[in-house]
């Protein structure tokens, strides 16, 4: 009979995510957690093993939300990408996989990565094969010809293409679909201030997407293709940025859209984070990732960030989200997404604490079994020496502790 696993910490967030439960213990059964009690009623038993990791501050697993394990999260990552072949870029993947893991995120929404790359991956990590997260994959996502990340995805420009790209992921395992509604910055031949696919093209996506039980993700930086993501419903709009068309405007926002993000139940990632960590590297004074050629004219940190504090006073459900493998991205960083909401756009530290948590777990649509410490939640959990609660930057990159399905990583 397996024994029940028992862990003691000082600190262990509450199931509302908005204080601690001081000189607690986490009983799991089954990689489950079955009950939170005071140290003090901890039983007199020797069918549990005890763990004490003392003075820590315990918070769920981190989830991320934007992940791309194929990249190097390097200046030159899409230079590198074609420098290397299937097997070095499924070691890359692999070695991604287990620091993201070690740096506390115990579930990791993968938006984009080959076929033959994520399923076998996410195979070996569920069967204990390979260290990493839990994965939830889209797979290649759907693009146009010579489109946003064209080089890896899967080219659909009809509704009846989508609907067969989508047919054929959801049989290898994808849990949600991607679609690069506008161009990107990382792919020379796409410009994001235009969109590759038509109003009647996102709906017919949105549409097939719920009836198969699944839901959508959207890449979309233009004005254009931003809005068709907001009227079609799209439930996760990724990036959500504004480039005007013309090349001489940098961005036009519409703030009349917020309140039907709001009504239609949508999350927006605003990816804000890896914005953070590209100004603090630029400081430093390291090479960052070159210009799109198609983008003469771009927005300034302070013009993004005002956008999504305007988003977020309107009600806006803004998730963490960090890009995961593109540029200063690295793999162990996803709490910046807790420091970009609380240093940027003004969360206090519990609602930040949430974003990378509970609200990505609602993104995502596994908020009834991740996301939380509580009863009948899977025992993702991480172990952090400082409160969190009083300085953002106590998430750190190297945290005390992690466990996964209720198994101890370290």
């Amino acid at each position: 009979m397996m024994k029940k696993r028992i862990i003691k910490s000082s600190n262990i967030a509450n199931k509302d995510l908005n204080g601690w439960l001081n000189n607690h213990a986490i009983i799991i059964e089954h990689g489950k957690i079955s009950e939170i009690i005071s140290q003090s009623d901890i039983p007199e038993s020797f069918s549990y093993e005890l763990i004490d990791f003392g003075e820590s501050y315990a918070i769920p697993g981190i989830i991320e939300t934007h992940a791309h394990l194929q990249f190097s999260a390097t200046h030159d990552a899409y230079k590198i990408y074609f420098n290397e072949n299937e097997g070095q870029r499924y070691e890359r993947a692999t070695k991604n996989a287990e620091k993201s893991l070690l740096s506390g995120v115990t579930s990791l929404r993968d938006l984009g990565s080959p076929n033959d790359l994520i399923f076998p991956l996410k195979k070996e990590i569920d069967e204990g094969l390979k260290l990493g997260p839990n994965i939830f994959p889209t797979g290649t996502p759907v693009t146009i010809k010579d489109g946003h990340c064209w080089f890896f995805g899967s080219i659909a420009h009809t509704s009846r293409e989508i609907f067969k790209v989508i047919d054929d992921q959801l049989d290898l395992g994808a849990t949600h679909i991607k679609i690069m509604a506008s161009g990107g910055n990382f792919t020379p031949s796409s410009n994001p201030r235009i969109s590759q696919y038509t109003d009647e093209i996102i709906q017919d996506t949105v549409k097939y997407c719920i009836n198969n039980n699944t839901y959508l993700c959207a890449h979309t930086l233009s004005r254009n293709s931003t809005i068709q993501c907001i009227e079609s419903g799209v439930q996760n709009i990724i990036h959500g940025r504004w480039f005007d068309e013309s090349e001489d405007k940098a961005y036009t926002f519409s703030k009349d859209y917020s309140k039907m993000i709001v009504d239609k139940g949508l999350f927006v990632d605003s990816t804000i984070s890896k914005h953070l960590l590209e100004y603090e590297s630029e400081l430093k004074g390291e090479e960052q990732r070159p210009s799109n050629p198609n983008v003469n004219s771009e927005p300034t940190f302070e013009s993004i960030i005002n956008i999504f504090r305007y988003l977020d006073s309107e009600g806006v459900k803004i998730i963490g989200a960090l890009d995961m493998g593109m540029s200063k991205a690295d793999f162990n960083k996803a709490v910046a997404s807790a420091w970009a909401h609380v240093e940027w756009l003004g969360f206090d530290h519990w609602k930040a604490i949430r974003s990378i948590t509970i609200t990505n777990a609602e993104a995502m649509r596994i908020e009834n079994i991740k996301g939380l410490i509580s009863e009948n939640y899977d025992a993702d959990i991480v172990f952090f020496k400082k409160d969190p609660a009083k300085n953002i930057r106590n998430l750190v990159f190297d945290p005390q502790h992690v466990v996964k399905n209720g198994e101890v990583i370290f």
